[in-house]
């Protein structure tokens, strides 16, 4: 019996390491169990940073229930099209938040883009970064293989480090399976999904979450509280050594080499015919909310006199509002911060307007 037992445990091992390192498993897997029953998987509403640390029952780091929709810009002559490359900040806004905007192109690096500009209109490229993702991707030159006329070259992502590829994505591999799979980051994310993360046993997790933040002021996994209470901080974003992080020190001639990086990106694609390229940085939670010891990296880039690019800097904006504009639950901007921002670019593309 116990033998058959051994074999019965030893045949769900393997079912299990196959289906967590198969990207159409997992895809049927998570489609089956995207519901609110029992077995289904723990929905995570409040924000990533409350999913990931389960500190749903606290409800300072919920989201706001009503969300004000964004603000309608002044109405001008819709004679720009504008190239947004951007992340998770940028991701869902449209065309109507813009000025003077007749087409928005959202391009995440995710995907790149082959463009053709319209002679006839306003091309503007605005180029958005989060803080976190600043020193890693702007250390090279991996846009100019992202964003591509197609008349020139094709675009190709092949070279950029998978985690700025699939920021979101949980999938192990990619068939052809290999044995270096077996190895793939994501594989504890499917491992976890498919054996502890299901509706009925989420008391459990919330139990532990609640025992940490109550006994020890702490989050779990990859998430830390900010001194005050108040934000939840994804962890590399305060780390000591994490190039994400505000407060990791930058390395000799770094600042040198990003500049050095941004200005031949914006020749690029000045030549390739855009009227103008912005570039912004949208800073982490902990460089507004929790600023002592910030390695500033933002505003040594922005002031940088050798820097060509037109700057839309919301840091300074951030710096003085007294305005709440992060989610305390989530990695994210809330709908002011969001807002702020828009205004921002709003008066820059205004000077298009004609």
């Amino acid at each position: 019996m116990s033998k058959a037992a051994s074999y019965i445990l030893i045949l769900f091992g393997l079912v299990l390491l196959w289906a967590s390192t198969s990207r159409s498993a997992m895809e049927y897997i998570t489609g089956k169990r995207d519901t609110a029953a029992w077995w289904g998987t723990y929905q995570g509403k409040n924000g990533d940073l409350v999913s990931m640390s389960y500190l749903d029952f606290i409800g300072r780091f919920k989201p706001p229930v009503n969300v004000p929709p964004a603000a309608a810009p002044v109405a001008i002559t819709k004679n720009t099209v504008l190239y947004l490359h951007g992340d998770s900040y940028s991701r869902h806004l449209h065309d109507t938040m813009f000025a003077g905007v007749s087409r928005l192109y959202l391009i995440d690096r995710n995907h790149g883009l082959n463009y053709h500009l319209d002679s006839t209109k306003n091309n503007i490229l605005l180029i958005e970064v989060a803080e976190r993702y600043f020193r890693p991707y702007f250390g090279g030159l991996q846009m100019l293989n992202e964003v591509c006329d197609s008349l020139v070259k094709k675009k190709s992502i092949a070279n950029i480090p998978l985690a700025l590829q699939n920021e979101h994505v949980h999938y192990a591999s990619l068939l052809p399976f290999s044995v270096d799979d077996l190895f793939n980051k994501y594989i504890n994310q499917n491992l976890q999904c498919n054996l502890f993360n299901y509706n009925c046993i989420m008391p459990l997790f919330w139990s532990k979450a609640s025992l940490n933040y109550y006994a020890f002021n702490r989050a779990s996994g990859d998430v830390v509280i900010s001194n005050d209470r108040q934000f939840l901080f994804y962890k590399e974003t305060v780390s000591l050594t994490d190039k994400g992080s505000s407060y990791s020190p930058l390395e000799p001639g770094e600042i040198a080499s990003i500049i050095a990086n941004l200005d031949t990106i914006y020749d690029h694609y000045k030549a390739s015919g855009f009227k103008e390229v912005y570039f912004s940085v949208i800073p982490n939670t902990a460089t507004i909310a929790q600023p002592t010891g910030y390695n500033n990296l933002i505003p040594l880039i922005q002031n940088d006199p050798r820097l060509k690019m037109n700057i839309i800097d919301i840091y300074s904006v951030f710096k003085q509002t007294k305005q709440d504009i992060y989610m305390h639950g989530d990695t994210h901007w809330n709908s002011t911060g969001r807002q702020l921002w828009v205004d921002l670019v709003n008066t820059e593309l205004a000077k298009f307007a004609h």
